[in-house]
C-alpha cells in the first residue's frame, strides 16, 4: 500500500505541475481584441472590404506600429471579414513595415511569400 500511495502522490504532483504550466501559458496569451477593434476603426478607409486598397493615413500607421498585427490577424473572425478585408490588412502591415509570418493566417487569408498587389480587392 505504501508504494501505491507514493505513486499517487507523484502522480498528483506531476498533474499539479502540468496544470500550473498550462494555466501560465493561457495567462500569457496576448489579448488583442481591443487592438483589433481600434485598427478596424482608425484604418477602415484602407482595409474596408469594398473598393480598392487606400494608402493608410498617418494616424492609422502610427497605431499599426504600436499593436501586435500577427495577433490581430489571428483573431480576425468571419464576422469581421464582413467589414474588412484580410488581404488589405496584410497590405496595411506591409505598408507599415511589419512582417507577418509566411504561411500564417490573417482571418481566412493565408499569407504567402509575396505581398498582394496594392490594387487588391478582396
Amino acid at each position: 500500500m505504501g508504494s501505491a500511495g507514493a505513486t499517487l502522490v507523484r502522480f498528483l504532483l506531476l498533474a499539479s505541475i502540468v496544470a500550473g504550466f498550462a494555466a501560465h501559458l493561457a495567462a500569457g496569451e496576448k489579448d488583442c481584441y481591443d487592438e483589433k477593434d481600434m485598427i478596424m476603426h482608425i484604418c477602415i478607409k484602407s482595409i474596408k472590404k469594398d473598393g480598392f486598397y487606400m494608402p493608410a493615413s498617418q494616424a492609422c500607421k502610427n497605431e499599426v506600429k504600436k499593436v501586435d498585427m500577427p495577433c490581430i490577424c489571428r483573431v480576425l473572425t468571419p464576422s469581421d471579414e464582413q467589414t474588412v478585408s484580410p488581404v488589405k490588412l496584410v497590405l496595411l502591415a506591409h505598408e507599415c513595415h511589419i512582417e507577418l509570418p509566411v504561411g500564417s493566417k490573417c482571418g481566412t487569408y493565408t499569407i504567402g511569400g509575396r505581398v498582394p498587389p496594392p490594387s487588391a480587392h478582396a
